[in-house]
Formats: C-alpha cells, sequence, structure tokens
C-alpha cells in the first residue's frame, strides 16, 4: 500500500472518510448540509490536510469556528470525537501506509483531543 501522494489521494481519503460519517446515525446529522455547503466543506477539509502535508498555503483557518457552531447545533460528545477519529483511522488504514498516513492519523488526534476538552470539559 503506498503513501499519501498528493491532492488526488487526500480527495479520496477525504470523500471515503465521510461516506463512512454519512452511514452512522451518530454522527450523520452534525454533517448534514446543503449540497452547496457540503462542496465547500470538502473542499476546506482537503485544503486542510493539504496544507498540514505539503504546506501548499491552501488553508485559510477558521477550523475551531465552524466546529462551535456545529457544536451548538448538535452537541459533539467524545462519543462522537471517538466514533470520527475511529472512522478516520479505519478510512487512513484501508487506503494508505506510511509516514504521510501516520501523520493525519496523529494529527487528527491531537485536533480532536483539543477540540473534545474545550467542548466536554
Amino acid at each position: 500500500m503506498d503513501d499519501i501522494q498528493n491532492r488526488t489521494d487526500i480527495e479520496l481519503l477525504v470523500n471515503n472518510f465521510y461516506e463512512r460519517v454519512h452511514n452512522e446515525p451518530n454522527l450523520a446529522p452534525v454533517f448534514e448540509m446543503p449540497a452547496e455547503h457540503w462542496n465547500i466543506h470538502i473542499t476546506r477539509v482537503v485544503n486542510f490536510w493539504e496544507n498540514w502535508l505539503f504546506q501548499t498555503g491552501s488553508y485559510n483557518g477558521g477550523m475551531m469556528w465552524v466546529h462551535l457552531q456545529a457544536n451548538e447545533k448538535h452537541p459533539l460528545t467524545t462519543e462522537r470525537f471517538e466514533q470520527w477519529l475511529a472512522l478516520w483511522f479505519l478510512t487512513t488504514d484501508s487506503l494508505f501506509a506510511g509516514e504521510k498516513a501516520d501523520f493525519v492519523k496523529s494529527k487528527a488526534l491531537e485536533i480532536g483531543q483539543i477540540m473534545n476538552a474545550k467542548f466536554n470539559a
């Protein structure tokens, strides 16, 4: 299995991940949004990971604000964070192996822990 090598790989990872998310009754409601917002969301998530992996400058921030808004509609509980992380790890491991794949898992864990602490302290 190859490692994550480019934006196309990140798009594959993100799209496969959200396909899994949408099949989870506990997570799907958090990510329900109009199609035009969904496309913006996916692009931002891909940009986020592309910037972390390849320092492209393609991500402009604002991640915490978006999650604060989501938390108001659907509380981002510890259970949801754990499920989200498990799906991210599962999806990553099913598609890629290597340094960059390990990085996106460790960075997601770090971000998830920080957000969970803020929302569920």
